[in-house]
């Protein structure tokens, strides 16, 4: 692909990805969401730091607890990527535009993910101070917060893919969170399993892969899981727009 090329593909996605981006801070729920997650975060270390002394421990502790708040706000943030459209008339017009369904599904996935960065940025003073107050070190809030952007991000991308699905912004977020609620009790109910079966829902669980991010390791196969079930679901939501052109 050429230079121009790229940048003929590329523009449409970022400037989708920034309508999006802006128009969250046009909503009370994003608001809402921002408040709910750093309370949440915020009140968790409190309780915590109380009984641990800053150490890799607490900071395991802080990253298992932004995992679950992460995921709660990628499925509230991503229900409305394209349930929104439908509910008020303008998907067909986004589907008749000139760009790809791809492009739309990227665009406003970036969009989600741009908005689960400033969470993150919103909360970096607290892993910041068991650095500063314990014997933690960079690498581990680094991998930390390497794996909250990728469950977010495959939280996001799931719930994009049901949003495709209805006009109903609720029940496209309950659809998303039941499906990553079910990716994270496949690890909880393995160790009850036989095998085979389970070291496949241990290979399928989002916590099992996530586990050594929170430890302040970065593992490749981890990173290839996440990454592929980001790009699985957002395949699903082109393939789910692009067959409303054949109805």
């Amino acid at each position: 692909m050429t230079e121009q090329l790229k940048r003929n593909y590329f523009l449409p996605v970022w400037q989708i990805a920034l309508k999006e981006w802006k128009s969250y801070f046009h909503s009370n729920l994003a608001w809402f969401i921002i408040s709910f997650v750093c309370l949440i975060r915020v009140v968790h270390v409190y309780m915590f730091m109380k009984k641990t002394p800053p150490s890799n421990q607490a900071l395991q502790s802080i990253f298992w607890g932004f995992s679950g708040t992460t995921m709660i706000a990628g499925v509230l943030t991503s229900m409305r990527l394209f349930s929104e459209e439908q509910s008020l008339g303008t998907l067909e017009l986004l589907i008749t535009a000139p760009i790809t369904e791809a492009q739309m599904v990227i665009g406003k996935f970036i969009s989600a993910l741009l908005f689960l960065l400033i969470l993150m940025v919103a909360t970096l003073p607290i892993p910041t101070m068991v650095l500063i107050f314990g014997d933690a070190h960079w690498g581990h809030i680094c991998a930390g917060y390497m794996g909250v952007l990728l469950i977010g991000g495959a939280s996001i991308a799931v719930t994009e893919f049901y949003s495709t699905l209805t006009g109903t912004q609720i029940l496209a977020a309950t659809m998303g969170g039941g499906n990553v609620v079910a990716f994270l009790l496949l690890g909880f109910f393995s160790p009850y399993i036989d095998q085979p079966m389970k070291s496949i829902m241990r290979e399928f669980s989002f916590y099992v892969h996530y586990m050594d991010f929170e430890k302040g390791v970065i593992v490749a196969r981890h990173l290839i899981f996440f990454i592929s079930i980001i790009v699985f679901y957002l395949y699903l939501a082109v393939v789910s727009l692009q067959s409303r052109k054949w109805k």
